[in-house]
């Protein structure tokens, strides 16, 4: 048996073929944003680099951080709070860091109501 294998078209060919019905159409143009030269894409809103901070403390001295973490919003936002009052110089990254929690389900307050 033959088997029939169709002549490939280059894609000059393809576009003189569509030329005719593609006359009228506007062309297609990606406009991306700009942005400053200054500043690179991979660095633009991106926080400071981060490590973790362990250390051992006994149960009453952990349950006051952890009342006045409470209070402060996150245990970082209040050692980075004692820090500055106490005359160091700390990022505002760790004074006021980015909430990065995960939602789950959406919005819960709309979905109780219905």
């Amino acid at each position: 048996m033959n088997t029939f294998k169709p002549k490939r078209v280059s894609g000059a060919d393809l576009a003189a073929q569509l030329a005719g019905a593609t006359a009228s159409l506007p062309p297609v143009v990606v406009q991306h944003p700009s942005r400053p030269a200054s500043q690179p894409l991979a660095q633009r809103n991106r926080p400071p680099a981060v490590v973790q901070i362990n250390f051992k403390a006994s149960e009453a001295f952990a349950d006051l951080i952890a009342q006045e973490a409470e209070k402060a919003g996150s245990t970082r936002r209040l050692f980075a709070r004692l820090m500055r009052e106490a005359g160091y110089e700390v990022p505002e990254a760790d004074v006021n860091p980015p909430d990065n929690r995960r939602r789950r389900g959406g919005n819960a307050a709309s979905q109780e109501d219905s």
